[in-house]
């Protein structure tokens, strides 16, 4: 009798494979130092004053943003635009198509969550009381448009949590807290929207108000903070979206199991005030020799032309025979120093008078 053939995993694309090395890249890549350092110094402030806030309240206020994200997010466009029914349509197509469209949905985002930033940033704490809803709907919208992008129509209560906890995730203070949210997302489709919501307000919404309001007081930089950090945000958001979404369609083609992060270095992993230091100074140096390599790159590249003449020839030959010259001189001069030995004095010789 013939043994039924054990039905064979599919097997990834190019494309595809590009992209899981690039999302186990991601999942070893620690958030930019100074955004970390900033949160670590807000995270205290943001956690004081959630504990003046009702819970009830926080839950309330976090169902009615999330609410309008789903009735503002629509799947329609998205169905319009793929040529399909039904989204979960999508999941059948290749996934280079629904990356494209989701880098068209994140630059929309980004550009209205700019503008966003700096017309409410300009008018001081009110109007950046105002931007916190409105900045965090436009998230969790973009969040919704990106998962619609992969097949993914998020519209019940899993999928509510599931948006909720792609947010949490997006806006980690460290890598050891991304990877650990990473390892619950799964899980966040079955537990309580409650917890999703109340670690959300928390831990992270207040803490971003810290940090929105604290330039409010400096004239002329509302505008700009508002903005900077706005599209910073919705940046973060949009990524580790693009990144969750593209696994999770991977994983439910069959293609894969699990994408493990990559190796990441101790200074990624270092914990406290010393690891984030750590990184802000290597990212600094960093920045600094790539940007004072570029000029002088690019200025030599552009005389380079110029410089090839006789005369510049001659002076570099000079300059070159010079240095040869220079260097043989002081060979013979150790050899020469080496070769002169200190007379001994013999034990028996009588000393001078």
């Amino acid at each position: 009798m013939k043994k039924p053939s054990r039905k064979s995993r599919p097997s990834l694309t190019e494309y595809e494979a590009g992209q899981v090395e690039q999302i186990a890249a991601w999942k070893s890549e620690p958030p930019n130092p100074l955004s970390e350092l900033w949160q670590m110094a807000a995270k205290p402030v943001g956690k004081a004053i959630g504990l003046v806030i009702p819970n009830v309240v926080a839950r309330v206020a976090i169902e009615r943003i999330d609410d309008a994200a789903d009735l503002l997010a629509g799947q329609e466009d998205i169905k319009r635009k793929a040529g399909v029914g039904d989204l979960a349509e999508l999941r059948d197509r290749p996934l280079e198509e629904s990356d494209a469209m989701t880098r068209r949905v994140s630059l929309a985002a980004q550009a209205l969550a700019t503008a966003e930033g700096a017309a409410t940033g300009a008018g001081g704490v009110f109007t950046t009381l105002i931007d916190i809803p409105l900045l965090f709907g436009l998230a969790l919208r973009t969040v919704r448009k990106i998962g619609h992008c992969y097949g993914y129509a998020l519209d019940d209560r899993q999928g509510r949590s599931f948006v909720i906890g792609i947010m949490v995730t997006a806006l980690s203070g460290s890598l050891q807290d991304r990877r650990e949210r990473l390892d619950r997302l799964r899980e966040l489709e079955d537990m309580l929207v409650d917890e999703t919501e109340e670690e959300l307000v928390v831990q992270e919404v207040l803490s971003i108000l810290f940090q929105l309001e604290a330039f409010e007081e400096v004239p002329g930089l509302g505008a700009v903070s508002g903005a900077v950090l706005n599209l910073v945000m919705v940046n973060r958001v949009a990524l580790t979206a693009r990144r969750v979404f593209q696994e999770r369609r991977l994983r439910d083609a069959g293609k894969i199991q699990e994408i493990e992060p990559a190796e990441a270095t101790p200074r990624a992993l270092a914990g406290g005030f010393s690891g984030v230091l750590s990184r802000l100074a290597y990212s600094g140096c960093y920045v600094v020799g790539y940007g004072a390599a570029i000029p002088v790159f690019a200025a030599t590249a552009l005389a380079g032309p110029l410089m090839d003449n006789p005369l510049t020839r001659g002076v570099r030959d000079g300059v070159s025979a010079a240095a040869q010259s220079a260097g043989r001189s002081l060979d013979r001069a150790r050899s020469a120093a080496g070769s002169i030995r200190p007379r001994r004095r013999s034990a028996s010789a009588p000393l001078p008078a």
